[in-house]
């Protein structure tokens, strides 16, 4: 059953929201979040993928979710769209609602700073959050599996590194635990890079995954998701499934 947490650094953030009486923005803040999720949620199930918890963070919140890395990546990146597409869609709601005089102006202007700040942060091509994710996925349609995702690492750091120098100045305790949250996050996807690649070759292995479209290689390291391959040796060319078999027959 999926159940929703909330990390202790955005219990932190929200108690210095109490303490300074700043009720009403911690709702509007939280409230934004648990729809983005939502989105995710929903879009997770639509796809079949099964969702494990939602965690709350300071700057948004992340659905954990199980499935195949072989799923076709048309169906992650509705997942990964999801949160933005709900978002967006509740806005509009909320702007329709504002409009017709049952939203006061004060509490409408806290909900639109906080959506785009939400919105805007969440896009940012870093790794765990949307955008890198998004990003991720897009990689993929275009370079092999390992290096899609190393690029993305690369993508994330030097994204988090513009946002310290941006704002040298303006570097707060908030800041410090989301970055923080992101660069653990970031270095734990780049360690898990190998396990990740033999997990998406084992599961081509067992589940006799084919695609439509072929793509000629010569390494296995160059194996991209979407594609079957046929590979190039010096008496010609094998096919994917026998490559595997050999890798995978002798430790299974």
């Amino acid at each position: 059953m999926m159940k929703i947490e909330f990390h202790y650094t955005y219990i932190i953030i929200a108690f210095g929201f109490i303490l300074t009486g700043h009720i009403t923005n911690l709702v509007i803040f939280t409230l934004i979040i648990l729809i983005h999720e939502m989105g995710h949620y929903l879009m997770a199930l639509k796809n079949n993928f099964k969702v494990f918890k939602i965690t709350i963070y300071p700057y948004g919140g992340i659905t954990k979710l199980s499935y195949n890395i072989n799923e076709k990546i048309s169906k992650e990146l509705e997942v990964a769209f999801g949160g933005i597409f709900f978002q967006s869609i509740f806005y509009l709601l909320v702007l329709v609602l504002y409009n017709c005089g049952y939203i006061r102006e004060y509490i409408f202007d806290l909900y639109r700073e906080y959506n785009f700040s939400i919105l805007i942060f969440n896009i940012l091509p870093i790794y765990s959050l949307d955008g890198g994710k998004i990003l991720n996925l897009f990689l993929f349609k275009i370079f092999s599996y390992k290096l899609a995702n190393k690029i993305t690492v690369y993508f994330s750091l030097i994204t988090m590194i513009i946002i310290l120098v941006s704002n040298y100045y303006e570097f707060n305790y908030t800041m410090f635990l989301t970055l923080s949250i992101l660069l653990d996050g970031i270095y734990r996807y780049y360690k898990n890079i190998d396990y990740l690649f033999n997990k998406f070759l084992l599961e081509r292995y067992l589940y006799k995954i084919r695609y439509k479209k072929m793509k000629i290689i010569d390494k296995l390291d160059k194996m991209q998701r979407d594609k079957t391959h046929i590979f190039r040796v010096k008496n010609g060319y094998i096919k994917e499934e026998i490559v595997l078999n050999k890798r995978f027959s002798n430790k299974i």
